[in-house]
This record gives structure tokens, sequence and C-alpha cells, in this order.
């Protein structure tokens, strides 16, 4: 039974995607036609980076077309132009990095850009708003709502696992930007637009012999998978609780049933073989048997191993002498 400490801590570790996971659809992205899924991130087989000056170079390009997509939008745009927003928010700098830069990075997945940047406009325009009902206590200290809209949008991105560092910054400008503190709540959709806008630029050129995104939502399982995965993990659960001393009895009546020769086998062996959860093949070496660690050895499978590593002492030594 787990501990009172243990329960304590698996009560307070809690994990926002163990509740949603289960109801996200799984990505079915590699359905589409190849030309289209290819620039979404599915790839068929094992991706591999191009050289280091091309991915510079790929760089360089996304992240100037993407912030002058950004910055010619919102001075051109007469709707947007009307909200008289800066001419680059700043956090763009931020997530052009991670997206263009450090792609592969956990931060830089789609979920993470877009819902940690919506949340932190979000929570920053939020606390400027609560900091406004004092109009005096706002003017002389807005670094104060500043501090603790950056702290809220740390926090609810990190409930969500949306942790997205340019975020901080957005929910900062929300409350020491004049011209953000003006455009208010469009604020948030402004930023929901332009980190839609850089992931587009980012599915279209980094896929140009790199791969991005890694992942859309999550890289575990989700959706109806999850759910039989689950479903499965309990119903053995409940066989090994009801069904133990039955298994304790097949094992030992095992056990008793092999010969000497068969527990010396096992234990000669068991003394030249290597188990190893990295490994993810059987691997026979002429002193040496690697396996990877989830596969159980059986006395008859031991006695076949041994043989067929005799042989490649045999031809190894043979090929050595001659």
């Amino acid at each position: 039974m787990p501990s009172e400490k243990s329960r304590l801590y698996n009560a307070l570790n809690i994990n926002i995607d163990h509740f949603i996971n289960p109801f996200v659809p799984s990505n079915r992205l590699s359905s589409l036609p190849k030309p289209i899924s290819h620039f979404l991130g599915v790839r068929q087989k094992e991706h591999v980076e191009p050289p280091l000056v091309y991915q510079w170079v790929l760089t360089f390009i996304a992240t100037v077309g993407s912030l002058c997509l950004v910055g010619g939008l919102f001075n051109t745009a007469p709707g947007i132009v009307a909200l008289k927003p800066p001419v680059l928010i700043a956090s763009l700098g931020a997530s052009a990095v991670l997206d263009y830069s450090a792609m592969r990075s956990p931060l830089s997945q789609p979920r993470n850009s877009i819902l940690g940047q919506t949340f932190s406009a979000i929570m920053g325009v939020g606390i400027a708003k609560l900091f406004q009902h004092s109009p005096h206590f706002f003017a002389n200290y807005a670094w104060v709502s500043g501090a603790v809209g950056c702290a809220s949008a740390s926090l609810v991105m990190s409930i969500t696992n949306t942790v997205h560092p340019p975020g901080g910054a957005t929910a900062v400008l929300a409350s020491t930007e004049v011209m953000i503190i003006a455009m208010g709540w469009w604020f948030v959709p402004l930023i929901l637009l332009e980190s839609v806008l850089m992931l587009a630029v980012a599915c279209l050129l980094n896929n140009l012999g790199r791969q991005y995104p890694v992942f859309w939502w999550t890289p575990s399982v989700v959706g109806a998978k999850l759910r039989r995965k689950r479903r499965e993990e309990r119903d053995a659960k409940t066989v090994d609780r009801d069904g133990s001393a039955d298994v304790d009895n097949e094992k030992l009546e095992r056990q008793a049933s092999e010969s000497e020769s068969e527990r010396t086998l096992r234990n000669e062996t068991s003394n030249r073989i290597e188990c190893d959860a990295n490994v993810h093949k059987i691997c026979i070496l002429p002193y040496k048997i690697s396996l990877p660690s989830h596969i159980e050895v059986t006395a008859d499978e031991m006695r076949l191993l041994t043989e067929l590593q005799l042989r490649v002492r045999a031809h190894d030594e043979t090929g050595a002498s001659g």
C-alpha cells in the first residue's frame, strides 16, 4: 500500500495532460497527400538533418520572412492599423529564434508556440486591467503590474503544459508598452494571429530539408489509443491482484520441473548475457550476447543462444587462425 507521503505527493503532482489527452484526437496528418503532409512535419522514415550551413541560411530566411510578414500586415491592414499596434511586437523576435533556430525543442512546437503566447497575452492584459482600477498606482507602478502579469502567465503556461518563453515578454508588454496598453483586449487576437502566421512560415520554410513540427500536441499516445491502453493496464492490474497466488504457484512448479542441468545452463548463459533497455535487437558475439531488457529467455532458448554463440566463436577462431 502506498504511504501517506506518497499519496500526498501524487495528489500534488498534477499533470493536466493526464485528463486532457484521452480526448485529444489522434494525429491523422499522415493520411493526407504526401506533398501536404510533408510540410506538416510528417515523415515516413527517420529524418536526417541537412548540413549546418544550410540550416543557418534557412533560419535567416525564415526569420526575416516571418517578421516582415507580420510587420507588413500589422502596418498596412486597415482593420489592424486602426488599433494602432506597435511597428513590431518585441516578443516576436524571441518566438522567431525558437521557431526557426530551435525548432526541435518542445518549447517550439505548435501547442506551446500558439497557446503559450495567447495565454500570456490574456494574463498580461487581465492583470493590467486589474491594476488600472487604480490609475494613479498603475501610472507609477506599471512595472509591478508587468511582474505580476509575467508570473501569472508563467503559472498558466506551466499548468497547461504550454510553456513558451517569449510569452513572458508578451505578458510584460501588456503592462509596460503604451501602445499595447491602449489596445486593451485587442492585443490578444493580434498575438494569436501573429502566432498562427509564424507557424505557417515555419511549416513552409522549416520543412525545406528540415522537419517541423516534431509533434503538434504531444509525442505521447492520445485519444482512443490512450483510453484503450489505460483500460488494458487496469485490467492487467486486476488480474495480477486476483491471480497473484496462482502466478506464484505456476512459477514455483516451473522452477521445480527444471532439471539441474537446465538450471546450470541458465546460470552459465545468464552470466554472458547483457540486458540493456537501449538495445532493440538480439546481438550474438563470440563471448557476449546482448538482449533487449524486456525479453525473458527460457532454458531452451538459452541453449539455442549458446549453440549459436559457439558457432560464431568457432567461425571467428577459424578465421583468425587462417
